[in-house]
Parts: C-alpha cells; structure tokens; sequence
C-alpha cells in the first residue's frame, strides 16, 4: 500500500496561507450576512468549511482571527487609496489641499466597500472585543493619514486639526451608512451620485474655509 509522500515546507506554507484566506473570507461573510452577533468560532469555521481547531492554530481564536480580517480583508482605505496613489505628489500638496484630497479619498473608499459600510453600521450598535479588533485597524490608518497630512508642514496653532479629522470622519461614516438604508437625508438623495458630488465639493469648501483659503 502507497503511503502519502509529506509535504514540503513551501507546500506546507501554501496549504496554511489558504486556510487562513479561508477563514479571512468567511468572516467578511458572516460578517455582511448576520452581523457581529454571529462572528463566532463555530458559525466562521462552518462557513470556511474549515476544522475550527485551526482558528486557534493559526490566529490564536477568534479575536486574533476578526484583527487578521481587518489587517488584511481590504476592510478599510488603505494609506495609498487616501493619498490618491502616489505619495510624492500628495506630499507636494500644501496642507489644506492634502486634507481636500484624503476626505474626498475616505468617502469615496467607504462608498465602494458595502461590507464596510455595514460592519460601521453594526459598530454603532455594537461594542466588545471583536468591534475593538475593528477599531484598531480604523484607528491605525487614522493615525497614519493625520500623520501624512501634517508631514513637514506647520499647522496653525489655533486650529484644533484633531477636532476637524473627527467632524468629518463622523459625517462621511454616518451619511455613508445612511446611503445603506434610506432613499434621503436632509433632503437630498443619496441614490444619485450628483449628490454625493455636492457632499465633495461642500466638504472641501469646510476645509478651505476653516483653513483660511475659502474661494
């Protein structure tokens, strides 16, 4: 009788990083389909057809597995995305048109990412370790891009730059969940594109206007 011939290493590798994008896959799934509430060990295991003895082999359990998801399941606009793609010309920008282009940037990347918007949704419902595993993907990027903002630029010293980053990650996280689940807001149709224009060139007049450079 034939015995199975082992594994290489490479083949070992392979065979792992596939199961973990297994596992990465069917969290955004249950995720989408049944809300944080459902985003357990048995239910994601089930859905990757995958034993769930390997969400602790390969991620530690479950929070390890949710953090994998955020890190690496094109979860939330990544550095490249809010600056448009090429850094050096980003970094060209004075201040306030380097805020232009990343708000415009994060609205647009939470707008093709339902997954995203519905998870934001969820969070606003939810609060435990899992949405913290979320947070802290969220919470790096924003940190990064606030970074990239401000890189060897001065900024006014009674400009509260904090405040403005919160006041409008709020507004485009909420209006971008509202998109999800209502027709209008304020009036204004949020299944026509043209509107989400308005919103663009109204948060841009925010920024120059708070900034000093309103047309």
């Amino acid at each position: 009788m034939a015995t199975a011939k082992p594994q290489s290493a490479p083949e070992r590798q392979r065979d792992r990083e596939a199961t973990m994008r297994l596992l990465i896959d069917a969290v955004g799934r249950v995720l989408a389909r049944q809300g944080f509430r459902e985003v357990k060990v048995n239910v994601v295991a089930r859905e990757a057809g995958i034993n769930k003895v390997l969400i602790y082999r390969y991620f530690g359990g479950l929070d390890g597995l949710v953090a994998a998801f955020a890190h690496n399941g094109d979860f939330w606009p990544d550095l490249d995305e809010l600056t448009g793609g090429d850094r050096e010309a980003f970094l060209a920008l004075p201040l306030v048109e380097r805020l232009v282009v990343a708000t415009r940037n994060y609205m647009r990347g939470i707008r093709r990412r339902p997954l995203t918007q519905e998870i934001l949704a969820w969070r606003f419902l939810e609060h435990n370790a899992l949405t913290e595993a979320l947070d802290s993907v969220r919470q790096s990027v924003g940190m990064q891009i606030m970074a990239l903002v401000r890189s060897g630029l001065a900024v006014p010293p009674n400009l509260d730059i904090a405040a403005l980053y919160a006041i409008l990650g709020g507004t485009i996280n909420h209006l971008s969940v509202r998109e999800r689940t209502e027709e209008t807001f304020a009036g204004l149709p949020l299944d026509d594109e043209a509107t989400w224009e308005r919103l663009e060139v109204m948060l841009a007049r925010i920024i120059r206007s708070v900034l000093g450079n309103e047309d």
